[in-house]
This record gives C-alpha cells, sequence and structure tokens, in this order.
C-alpha cells in the first residue's frame, strides 16, 4: 500500500512539476513583462507564431549595453535603442513620455524627457525606437528609462551606454618655464 500512495505521489508530483515548468510560455507576454521596458538587439517581427515564441524571442534578443550606432570622437556619438514596454493595466491614454535619468552614481539626475503617442487606447505593448546623443548622454554611463503615464510611472528599465570616450594619451608636456618652476 505505502508502494502505490509513493508512486501514485510521485507521479502527480512529476505532472505538476511539468505543467509549472514552462508558466512563462502559456502567458501573455504582457503578464510575463508587466511593467518593464525590454530594449532589444534588433526589431522583432510584427507577429509571432504564439505567445510563447514572441516570449522566448524577447529572452532572446534583450541587451541592457548599448553600443553606438555612430560615434566620431569624444564630443560626437548616438546611440538607437529598440524597445518594447509592457504595462500592468492596459492605457488608457494616448500620450505616454519617456524619460531617462543617469543613475551611474547611485543618485536619479533627470537627463531627457520625449512624448510618445500611441496608436490605441487600452494596449498592454508599446514598441518604439529612439536615438541619444551626445552631449545629453555619454559613454560609460548607467541610465534609467521609465515611461510615464499622467505623471505616473508603468514601466522602467535600466542600461549602459558604451563606446569608445575620451582618449588620452598619458602624455604631459610642459614648457621650459613652467618645467623650471617659474
Amino acid at each position: 500500500m505505502h508502494k502505490r500512495f509513493a508512486l501514485r505521489f510521485g507521479t502527480l508530483l512529476g505532472l505538476l512539476l511539468l505543467a509549472s515548468a514552462r508558466p512563462s510560455a502559456a502567458a501573455k507576454p504582457e503578464d510575463v513583462f508587466k511593467g518593464k521596458i525590454i530594449i532589444t538587439k534588433n526589431r522583432l517581427p510584427m507577429h509571432f507564431s504564439s505567445q510563447g515564441a514572441f516570449v522566448s524571442a524577447i529572452h532572446k534578443n534583450k541587451i541592457d549595453k548599448i553600443w553606438p550606432t555612430e560615434e566620431s570622437g569624444a564630443d560626437k556619438g548616438s546611440w538607437n535603442l529598440e524597445y518594447l514596454a509592457f504595462f500592468a493595466q492596459p492605457l488608457d491614454d494616448s500620450e505616454i513620455e519617456v524619460k531617462f535619468y543617469d543613475i551611474t552614481q547611485g543618485g536619479k539626475k533627470f537627463v531627457a524627457g520625449d512624448p510618445q503617442y500611441t496608436r490605441e487606447r487600452g494596449s498592454r505593448i508599446f514598441g518604439s525606437n529612439i536615438t541619444l546623443s551626445k552631449p545629453d548622454f555619454d559613454v560609460r554611463k548607467r541610465y534609467m528609462m521609465t515611461i510615464e503615464s499622467r505623471g505616473r510611472i508603468i514601466a522602467t528599465t535600466s542600461f549602459w551606454l558604451l563606446g569608445k570616450g575620451a582618449n588620452y594619451s598619458g602624455k604631459v608636456e610642459f614648457s621650459d618655464s613652467e618645467a623650471r618652476g617659474k
């Protein structure tokens, strides 16, 4: 009797584990990523064969370190961000505000903001692209990106901007008078 009970319990436990092993594959992407902004390597297709395929593609293409698309010296450079934002609740407005904060030093310093317009009310996913450029944004800095609706943050992420930055040789040259200490 104990063996049958153990076998049934083991089989039941195995089935429960198997059923719960892939909740994100069956769940809606809006529920899996709610409240998050996902920055992707490339623009994703407009349609997927299933919700699980959509979730899988997001996981596969998600990045948090962005290299410049154009960089010419320490004072010029730009980064293109492709992103998808997922909201916990349907949007009740057609305008959202995308804001960026420098969080490199641990604080939260406002850098820039940009209004964006959604195609339809009631959506829980918003996708777009945006170009960040110097002097507002700089290399080797960590930024927080938020999306706000009516002054309330509804999605957020953080990322690093990478690139060459300023190039210093380490060589110092002094004039003759400076070298003599005058």
